[in-house]
């Protein structure tokens, strides 16, 4: 079985949203107003799809990260092309 990784989007939004993970189950990420977050055994990596599919349903956030240390934060190229699929 694979470990548990959780993963972090910095987010104002309250509430649940499912969303669909790139050759994978729909996971439910849970925000508090503050904080989004999400676990499961799919891997260490950030992913912009799964980035993406998830500010397309919640707006932009502020970083990206996980509980294995990779973060991409308000000022990388990463989480400026993961927001830019909010208009």
């Amino acid at each position: 079985m694979a470990a548990q990784t959780t993963w972090y989007a910095g987010s104002t939004y309250k509430g649940t949203v499912t969303v669909p993970i790139e050759n994978g189950p729909n996971v439910v990420w849970k925000c508090n107003g503050k904080v989004c977050s999400m676990s499961g055994p799919w891997g260490n990596d950030l992913s912009l799809d799964s980035c993406q599919n998830l500010v397309l349903r919640i707006g932009k956030i502020s970083y990206y990260k996980n509980s294995v240390g990779a973060s991409w934060t308000a000022h990388s190229s990463q989480l400026a092309q993961c927001n830019q699929v909010v208009r």
